[in-house]
């Protein structure tokens, strides 16, 4: 492949996030180091070192650098323009065009999502062009320590696509390589790795089998399994703050909705905050100070809404049967993670 080779002094700026694409830079020697700017200060995502690339999604989508550049040691490289590129795509068959196209759109939709985390987190309040589902936290707001975990879990879905393979109709990916990936790209120890996968695979987010190898395989049988999850921790802890696990006194309450609503005949069923004291009694349970708990479960996600009644408290929660079996589910694997140890860096 043609290409123009290029001299690089450490620290000197390949390029910025929102620059232009010029083309695709080939390490071939030193090492790359790709970083974010959030509040003044460099958050890196990945370092690049001989025999990498940088900047290959912008061949596929054209669209402005995603993140920075810069050499980390005095660097050779080699630059594929768009030119060069347009060149050597009209050898190559459409069909795989748009499928690298489709996975340039996957990587920036995940690199999106790690900005958004670091954003929030920072307290920068800057845009990431994406659409927030909370508001940026406060400027000076203590980082989550959900970070690291959120991280993780929007780049395993990554790798799934990069590195895995589809047996039948279920999509594989060799745990080795995930573990290794997780543990490289963020210096993350290998225990704690294990941990999030082991209880990923517990609350059977995913799965797991055995190659002919015995070595053991990740796999999603359903492939958004793991992007609803990832969506829902996001959403959470951006919508609730400082909140690093529900709640006993909430699990109870989610108990009697479910309970109430394998009453109801409809998939959609509104329950006062009266006709739930009233359950939880027959239920055995002791619902004390339940008033403030239920208002506070109306930012839980569409599954629950906080509505308004015309009973005697004037309130109550607007419950939809096909999501909450599943918002049942997130919040038991939510509560693993805190109960877990992962969010003690």
């Amino acid at each position: 492949m043609a290409g123009v080779n290029k001299i690089l002094k450490s620290g000197q700026i390949v390029f910025k996030a929102g620059d232009a694409a010029d083309g695709m830079y080939i390490v071939r020697k030193g090492e790359l180091v790709v970083y974010l700017e959030q509040s003044g200060k460099e958050v890196v995502l990945a370092k690049v070192s001989e025999g990498g690339m940088i900047g290959e999604m912008a061949l596929f989508d054209r669209q402005p650098r995603s993140a920075s550049v810069k050499a980390g040691t005095d660097c050779e490289v080699t630059l594929v323009t768009l030119d060069d590129f347009s060149k050597l795509m009209k050898q190559i068959p459409k069909w795989f065009v748009g499928l690298m196209s489709a996975l340039s759109g996957r990587l920036r939709s995940t690199n999106d999502r790690l900005k958004q985390i670091e954003t929030n987190n920072a307290g920068a309040g800057a845009s990431t062009g994406q659409p927030a589902a909370a508001p940026p936290a406060k400027s000076g707001a203590a980082v989550s320590p959900f970070q690291p975990v959120l991280r993780m879990l929007n780049v395993l879905e990554l790798l799934w696509h990069r590195d895995g393979s589809k047996d039948g109709k279920e999509w594989c990916l060799d745990r080795k390589v995930a573990s290794g990936a997780l543990t490289q790209l963020f210096g993350e120890s290998q225990a704690r790795v294990n941990s999030l996968l082991d209880l990923l695979t517990q609350e059977q987010v995913i799965t797991t089998k055995l190659d002919q190898y015995k070595n053991q395989i990740l796999v999603l049988a359903n492939r958004g399994a793991l992007r609803q999850f990832t969506d829902f921790a996001m959403n959470f802890t951006n919508a609730n703050p400082g909140l690093t696990a529900i709640p006993a006194k909430n699990m109870e309450i989610l108990r009697v909705l479910h309970k109430l609503g394998s009453k109801a005949p409809y998939d959609q069923y509104t329950c006062t905050y009266e006709e739930i004291l009233e359950e939880a009694k027959a239920l055995g349970l002791i619902p004390q100070d339940w008033d403030g708990a239920i208002k506070v479960m109306g930012n839980y996600g569409d599954a629950i809404k906080l509505v308004k009644t015309t009973s005697k408290s004037g309130f109550g929660l607007r419950i939809v049967k096909a999501d909450f079996v599943g918002l049942m589910k997130d919040l038991q694997a939510f509560n693993r993670i805190s109960q877990s140890g992962l969010l003690n860096v």
